[in-house]
Formats: structure tokens, C-alpha cells, sequence
């Protein structure tokens, strides 16, 4: 039977189309998209196309993924997007997902030319192997059915939203550092090096699930949850003494000032 499903098409196959194809491919088998990827990063596309060959190929030419795709993903470097968004032709019934984070959507629309549909997303390198958030605005059933797949797709009306919430996207590099500065202090208190890692990894992992299921009443709840005079509460009370939480905050401020260079605040 004729596969009725769209194609989606990549370009750029960096390490976040890495990501999205993996999970579509290892995690999605109720739905076979078919998956065309660009020859831009070779080695990332041989590799996938070798692990999926009955779902991914990979086109000759940027413009072949355009050709041969329903759904057209922008996953280049912004520095990149102008430059290869307009030596590429679309088609008026296509549907392209921006991924540049920087980038408004006038900006790629008069790069690109009139299309069915264009809409910004923010999905991350977990959407391989679990359900985490992927932002999505405007809303779009379709998209937001498609990526639903491997990923719980949050729609945002507001375009300046989305930045805010890609800001806190920031914080994947720096969590890895505190877990990997706890392990390497377990470590040297002498724990077994990889007995450490296993477990601080497996602690965050798990803390993180359980904060999963949390609204935000529920985050707040948790947050003043320590026994005075616990370990607990000695290490919040350490952090907020020394300025450790609120330098997470602030830490955003740069970050989502780089993200909407190209987007208006919305009026309150």
C-alpha cells in the first residue's frame, strides 16, 4: 500500500537532526515518515542513512531535499540561514519548520518565498530517546502531530514566548557541568569514579522525573520542601547566600537579549 504519510526533509544534519531523525526512526515505528536528509555534514548523514536504510536517504543537493519534501526543516547555523534559504526554491504547498533560534518569521518568509505553512520550533538532542518538551509557535496541528511522536510538543501563540523558554534551553551545558563537578567531588571523597558518575546521573535523571509530573504549583511546593536544619536545607541556604540561584536567573537575561535581537517584545 502507497505510503500516504508526508516526507520530512532536513537541512543541515547536524547534531540535532542526528537527534530528531534517531528518535523518529528508533522511536516512532507506528509512523514512517519518510526521511530525506541533506549531504551537508556527510559523515552525520551516511551514518544515519546506514542505521535506517528502509526510512532515511540522503539527497545529492540541498535543493533535491527541497524537491522531494512535504515538510522542509531549516536546521542550518543562523549565521548560514539567509544564504542558503534563498539559493533554495520552495513550493507554494510546502510546509517549513524553522529551527534557526535566532531567526523571526517574516525574516525566513521574505527569504523563502510564500509557503503553506511556516512556523518556528525548539526541540532538543533528548527527543531521540524520550518525551521531552518541544515548543512549537504559532500553533500547528499537523507539525504538532508529526513531532508529537517523539517529543510533548508545547504551542505558544507569541513568538517572543518561544525565545524565553529556548533561553532556559542554555541551561543543558551548565546541568551537565554541576553533575559532572558532583561526581568528579564523590570521586575524590573516594568513591569509585564510575560509581559516582552511575549515581549522580541516576539521581539527576530521576529528580527530574519526578519534577516532570509537577505543575507549577507543584515545582513551588517542592522548592521550600526541607527539613530545617537538613542537608537539604544546608545546601539551599549555602546556595542562597552565595548569589547560586539567582545567577541562574540572571544568566538568562544575555541569552534571551541574543534570541530576540530579531523579535519585539510583546506590549503587556
Amino acid at each position: 500500500m502507497e505510503n500516504k504519510l508526508p516526507t520530512l526533509g532536513f537541512i543541515g544534519t547536524g547534531t540535532l537532526t542526528s537527534a530528531l531523525v534517531t528518535g523518529f526512526c528508533s522511536r516512532a515505528a507506528e509512523t514512517l515518515y519518510p526521511i530525506v536528509l541533506s549531504p551537508r555534514s556527510r559523515e552525520n548523514a551516511a551514518r544515519l542513512r546506514a542505521a535506517y536504510p528502509d526510512r532515511v536517504t540522503v539527497a545529492e543537493s540541498m535543493q533535491e531535499v527541497v524537491d522531494r519534501s512535504d515538510w522542509v526543516m531549516l536546521a542550518v547555523l543562523p549565521g548560514a540561514g539567509e544564504e542558503v534559504c534563498r539559493s533554495l526554491r520552495f513550493r507554494p504547498e510546502q510546509k517549513v519548520i524553522n529551527f534557526m533560534s535566532d531567526k523571526a518569521l517574516p525574516q525566513i518568509r521574505a527569504w523563502i518565498g510564500e509557503t503553506a505553512a511556516l512556523v518556528h520550533m525548539v526541540p532538543l538532542t533528548f527527543n531521540a530517546f524520550t518525551n521531552g518538551p518541544i515548543v512549537l509557535s504559532p500553533p500547528n496541528s499537523e507539525a504538532a502531530e508529526i513531532f508529537g511522536h517523539i517529543g510533548k510538543v508545547i504551542q505558544l501563540e507569541e513568538r517572543y514566548h518561544t525565545a524565553v523558554l529556548a533561553a532556559v534551553t542554555g541551561c543543558v551545558a551548565p546541568f551537565f557541568t554541576l553533575m559532572d563537578t558532583l561526581s568528579r567531588w564523590s570521586a575524590a571523597q573516594g568513591v569509585p569514579e564510575e560509581l559516582a558518575a552511575s549515581y549522580v546521573a541516576g539521581f539527576f535523571g530521576a529528580v527530574c522525573q519526578e519534577a516532570a509530573h509537577l505543575d507549577a504549583a507543584g515545582l513551588h511546593r517542592m522548592a521550600g520542601t526541607a527539613t530545617p536544619g537538613g542537608i537539604n536545607w544546608m545546601v539551599k541556604d549555602f546556595l542562597t547566600q552565595q548569589g547560586g540561584f539567582q545567577m541562574w536567573a540572571d544568566a538568562m537575561e544575555p541569552a534571551l537579549e541574543r534570541l530576540t535581537v530579531n523579535i519585539p517584545k510583546p506590549e503587556k
